[in-house]
């Protein structure tokens, strides 16, 4: 046992080597701890900042070595605990670093820095709701600590409790208003709430606080981008390029750009070059898949559709069944989830009754809204989501709706186009006959695709002045089928008391398109901008004639008029003109050729 003198001594070198060790001399002060062990090997506060230091310096198994050796020694202390776990943390071995928070709490019941080390490795792993009680338990011992604010908060917004997550950052932030991680996840719910200006103010203050914070740079060019000013993103996502050139996601961004502006080739060669170093990245997959799809090359295309599934905020939830791989069925039920939008979900069920017809048990899981006007297909089920059938002993497969093309291994020049494939009630189409009378050419009209907050999704839109080239037309009546606030634009177009407005399907949440769809069927023609509206004339086999934007969806193809996908009808493309007037002026030149005959 060390004399008085000798503790003194040993304690005020213990205390020159913290001084050092606080002043970020390390090498010095690891100098003075070994001094100190070789006297007295047994000095746990010498062994604890030793295995600090290790850790410090990235030697994490060193660090744990240490660490163990001083546990070994004496008595449990909760930091060696702690830093056992936060060394197990760097190295991936979360059970061990979960199990060494918990010994560190057990230890000493009132460490918060445990709790709160273990409530973030909690929603790391996914255990979001452990997680939300553990920073619970650590801000009541630590009130408003920042670190576990901000962490608490990046939980809240994995469960999808955005306006949560926003409140508890803004309360990281007001503790610590440089907090520039907290100001960058801010940014991040902001953007994901759609508050995107607001997101974009965000972005800005973490950089300022953080210059080199490479993905702020990228993700504010990537709000940008969604914003529509594609210049100022392209900007953006260089200055991120520029700090790291290997940054994936920013290499995705700038590709996504290159291809919402119709440059295939840049766009392709950022998106493989993000997959040059990570070849599993979701949302360049997805990039070159859209590329391929619009080259016709379904084969590969498909292929790497199906990266979706991986994307942020993928566009289906996977059923726990076997994945049908397009193998022939035998007794199977084949449960076809439908996705993305409502064009999407009419132009793709066409596969079902084919499915059916040779001889497959065919179930469609869809929106309670859009189980109806699916329930004309024939020989299929259909059912609302919530709905899906148990197996009752029956063996079950499933597959996404837009995923069947590539499972079937079909081409683009072999399209099922056999329509209508889905028809109106004759109840509601009596309804409609009586309404909308005999007389005149009657052409239905649409021209917001109603994608209020996807700007890119916007430029499908045309304005309704364009549409004055049609309303000149002698004996036509124009028949609204515009639905929301977009319909209000007939009340401040000078031909607006040729447009007729018919109430049909008038209601957002009850079923969708029965009263359209019979309304249809009493026209002569639909004209319609790329929405859900051209893919339901289609399927009822009307004629329709659709106003492309330049750089048009891939199930489009590219240079062609006509519509493998759907028999009646016409594709008419916009030029790089910046209005859509040329292109109306098209259809309405190919209205009175379709009269005339």
């Amino acid at each position: 046992m060390n004399s008085p003198p000798a503790a003194a001594k040993e304690q005020q070198a213990l205390q020159d080597a913290l001084a050092l060790h606080r002043e970020g001399k390390r090498d010095l002060a690891m100098q003075r701890y070994i001094a100190i062990l070789k006297d007295n090997p047994q000095n746990l506060d010498a062994l604890f900042y030793v295995a600090v230091i290790a850790t410090q310096e990235g030697q994490f198994a060193e660090g744990i070595k240490v660490a163990e050796r001083a546990l070994a020694i004496g008595p449990p202390q909760a930091r060696l605990h702690n830093l056992v776990g936060q060394a197990c943390l760097r190295l991936n071995r979360d059970d061990d670093a979960l199990a060494s928070f918990e010994r560190a709490i057990a230890c000493q019941p009132d460490f918060a820095d445990a709790y709160g080390n273990r409530a973030t490795l909690l929603g790391e792993m996914g255990r979001r709701d452990e997680a939300l009680a553990a920073f619970d338990q650590a801000l009541a011992l630590r009130p408003n600590n920042p670190e576990d604010l901000c962490n608490k908060a990046t939980v809240l917004a994995d469960l999808g409790r955005l306006p949560e997550a926003l409140a508890t950052y803004d309360r990281a932030i007001a503790r610590v208003p440089d907090f520039a991680l907290a100001q960058f996840n801010r940014a991040d719910v902001l953007r994901q709430l759609g508050r995107l200006t607001e997101a974009l103010t965000a972005y800005e203050r973490a950089i300022a606080l953080q210059p080199k914070m490479v993905i702020a740079h990228s993700n504010r060019a990537a709000t940008l981008k969604q914003l529509g000013r594609l210049d100022e993103a392209l900007k953006g996502i260089e200055q991120a390029l520029a700090l790291d050139p290997n940054f994936g996601e920013a290499l995705v961004n700038r590709g996504n750009i290159a291809l919402e502006r119709g440059d295939t080739d840049a766009a392709n060669a950022d998106f493989t070059r993000a997959l040059e170093i990570d070849p599993e990245r979701p949302e360049a997959n997805f990039g070159r898949a859209m590329i391929l799809l619009s080259q016709s090359d379904w084969e590969n295309g498909f292929r790497l559709y199906d990266y979706r599934e991986k994307l942020p905020t993928p566009p289906y939830v996977p059923l726990p069944y076997r994945r049908w791989e397009g193998e022939p069925l035998h007794g199977e039920r084949l449960m076809l989830v439908c996705e993305q939008g409502l064009g999407d979900t009419i132009n793709f069920c066409r596969f079902a009754p084919l499915l059916a017809a040779r001889g497959a048990d065919v179930t469609i899981l869809t929106s309670q809204q859009m189980r109806p006007l699916l329930s004309t297909l024939a020989g299929v089920t259909v059912l609302a989501a919530t709905n899906a059938p148990a197996p009752n002993g029956k063996p079950q497969c499933w597959l996404p709706l837009m995923s069947v093309p590539g499972a079937l291994k079909l081409k683009p020049d072999a399209i099922p186009a056999d329509v209508p494939y889905l028809t109106a009630e004759p109840e509601r189409i009596d309804i409609w006959r009586r309404k909308l009378g005999e007389g005149g050419f009657k052409i239905g009209i649409n021209w917001v695709s109603g994608a209020a907050d996807n700007v890119f999704a916007r430029r499908r839109d045309i304005p309704l002045t364009a549409f004055a080239p049609l309303a000149a037309l002698p004996d036509v009546r124009l028949i609204s089928l515009q639905k929301g606030d977009a319909a209000r634009q007939i009340g401040q177009v000078q031909f607006r008391d040729r447009i007729e407005i018919v109430d049909a399907d008038l209601d957002p949440n009850h079923n969708y398109f029965l009263d359209t769809a019979a309304v249809m069927t009493q026209l002569d023609l639909v004209v319609t901008c790329d929405t859900s509206v051209p893919h339901l004339a289609g399927a009822l086999a009307r004629p329709v004639f659709v106003a492309l934007p330049r750089v048009a969806d891939w199930r489009w193809m590219r240079d062609r008029d006509d519509c493998p996908w759907y028999p009646t009808m016409r594709l008419f493309r916009k030029g790089d003109a910046p209005d859509w007037n040329d292109v109306m002026a098209r259809i309405a030149k190919a209205v009175t050729e379709t009269m005339t005959r």
